[in-house]
């Protein structure tokens, strides 16, 4: 499945992500909106901004209301990467906690699937809480320096054990579109 073609501009997607991330011009950028579907989650994806260059890979989710502190419990993110078309699945895959002082890893994956030890290579995630955002960027040999990559976002809030919420960038399973290296 795919979400098919971005709703913003490249141009206007590029511009902002730029500003976030001091990223390149030439970098290929798109951006998602997602609609109000997990609305008994704070952290419901409202948008998603890829951008891929030369430099690396930038990832920007915009949530409903992204709190430093959760009364209502727990939630994380996994932002698969899938880098290689021909194979069914992610290569790669980000998890992070979404409230203040969780922590996050990159690693391979297998079925969407964390596998093996972190990725030793350069990558960060930022909360910026007073925004509802979280901000990913990994340099590009992370991956395996791809020539393209495409993103699938998952957020699962764990408020209540029994019943998690999960909220998908589009429908379950979805991916972007492909982004070429700039």
């Amino acid at each position: 499945m795919s979400l098919g073609k971005p709703l913003l501009s490249v141009l206007v997607a590029g511009a902002a992500l730029v500003a976030l991330v001091g990223a390149p011009a030439a970098a290929e950028t798109a951006g998602y909106r997602d609609p109000a579907d997990a609305s008994a989650s704070l952290t419901d994806i409202r948008h998603v901004t890829v951008r891929h260059g030369g430099d690396g890979i930038a990832v920007v989710v915009r949530f409903t209301d992204l709190r430093r502190r959760s009364t209502g419990g727990p939630a994380g993110l996994s932002v698969f990467f899938d880098t290689v078309g021909r194979r069914r699945g992610p290569e790669f895959q980000l998890g992070t906690g979404l409230q203040a002082g969780t922590d996050y890893q990159l690693v391979r994956s297998r079925h969407r699937r964390g596998v093996g030890d972190p990725i030793d290579c350069d990558y960060s995630v930022r909360l910026r809480y007073d925004a509802d955002r979280m901000v990913l960027h990994a340099d590009r040999d992370c991956l395996g320096t791809p020539d393209r990559v495409r993103v699938g976002v998952l957020m699962t809030d764990e408020w209540d054990g029994s019943h998690p919420v999960e909220d998908w960038l589009g429908e379950p399973r979805s991916w972007t579109a492909w982004l070429t290296a700039g």
